[in-house]
């Protein structure tokens, strides 16, 4: 490419990796720019959602939390659009409270709900989503490893009036029924994962897969199913310990995390059990939708 010089009459040569290194800087800027946007747009409803309820120990919690990784320095009980939670000290259970909390995900299920009659919940954390369906008169079964985690999460039922409408167990779901160690994250709660051999883990806890469970858990083959997995980084072996799950039964979807393992292990395991629709929620999870099995 030619450009004309006004300094003197001649002509000038421009260095088209020069080009291409401002188009990638202004593609960067560009791209920060619209993260900007969207964590802005994510702030102002986390406070819509807390101004509702007059929740302003929850701002103030929050700009801590983006500042130093801190929180309110006492046990609270709050209330949002989802119902009232149990808020421990120290943590961003508050977060998890918040009704725009993941909205991307919320959103989308919100969108389908009618579409099911049983939610189940790898990785429930404090219960924010089986609370939230549990309300739309779903059958919710929910899985969470973290003992204070899963103690936290029934209190919260307890503070809903869904005790005893929500099905929750003390373990994890994997490819095999065994004991591993966790990291617990005492903070950010719901970060909390399974050990790969660190040597940091601080809990011990069972795995389960969830073929196991379903003679237990008595779904029937007619029900409508959305399966949602955020499990940090084990996605994929709880869909291996789902296998016969997957084959018998026909209307299932599932909603999964794959920040930590990408889509392609993923997608690996579920195309080797049947047939799925697959699809982007945000971009942080993807959508399968089974359409039948193989064989």
């Amino acid at each position: 490419m030619y450009w004309k010089s006004t300094v003197k009459s001649e002509m000038i040569l421009i260095n088209k990796p020069s080009l291409y290194l401002n188009n990638s800087i202004c593609n960067q800027i560009i791209l920060l720019k619209n993260q900007s946007m969207k964590k802005a747009n994510t702030y102002f409803r986390y406070l819509l959602d807390y101004l509702k309820f007059g929740d302003f120990k929850s701002i103030v919690s929050s700009v801590k939390y983006l500042n130093n990784q801190t929180s309110h320095s006492d046990d609270r009980v709050i209330r949002t659009s989802i119902g009232t939670f149990f808020c421990r000290k120290n943590t961003n259970d508050f977060q998890f409270a918040n009704y725009y909390y993941e909205w991307g995900v919320k959103k989308f299920i919100l969108d389908h709900v009618k579409e099911f009659t049983v939610f189940i919940d790898g990785g429930a954390c404090t219960g924010d989503y089986s609370i939230l369906l549990a309300k739309k008169n779903l059958r919710c079964i929910a899985f969470e490893p973290m003992l204070d985690n899963y103690n936290v999460m029934v209190k919260n039922l307890e503070l809903n009036n869904l005790t005893g409408k929500v099905q929750v167990y003390n373990f994890a779901l994997g490819s095999e029924n065994v004991q591993a160690r966790f990291n617990f994250n005492p903070v950010n709660t719901g970060a909390s994962h399974i050990d790969r051999g660190n040597d940091s883990a601080n809990e011990l806890s069972e795995i389960h897969t969830f073929d196991s469970l379903l003679s237990e858990l008595k779904i029937g083959k007619d029900e409508e199913i959305l399966f949602k997995l955020d499990v940090e980084g084990m996605e994929p072996e709880a869909l291996q310990g789902s296998f016969n799950f997957i084959r018998q039964y026909p209307n299932i979807s599932f909603i999964m995390e794959d920040k930590h393992t990408g889509q392609h292990p993923i997608r690996t395991i579920l195309t080797k059990t049947a047939e799925f629709e697959i699809g982007t929620v945000d971009e942080f999870n993807i959508y399968a939708r089974k359409i039948r099995n193989l064989y």
